[in-house]
């Protein structure tokens, strides 16, 4: 059984561009190699300092990867370079 990845997703409620990469997440072609996080960053004053308004951004076991928009494509591709590495 292969290991799944941890994907983290910072996110704010009432954030369109999140609540649509969180769809994309959901129904990518590689969604059953990752376990996703979602980090609410009004939650910690570092994170808001941090991200602000560049959300969402989208780690893929620890690589930053994506700002505002996720292509499900590139995601999948990514996903699967970054777990090779790892190897």
């Amino acid at each position: 059984m292969r290991e799944r990845v941890r994907v983290i997703m910072y996110s704010r409620p009432g954030c369109h561009l999140c609540e649509e990469a969180e769809r994309v997440l959901a129904t990518v072609e590689c969604a059953d190699l990752f376990d996703l996080e979602i980090i609410n960053i009004e939650r910690e004053e570092e994170l808001r300092r941090q991200y602000g308004e560049q959300i969402p951004v989208i780690f893929i076991a620890g690589v930053k990867a994506f700002t505002y928009r996720v292509d499900p494509r590139e995601f999948c591709r990514k996903l699967r370079r970054l777990m090779a590495q790892a190897r």
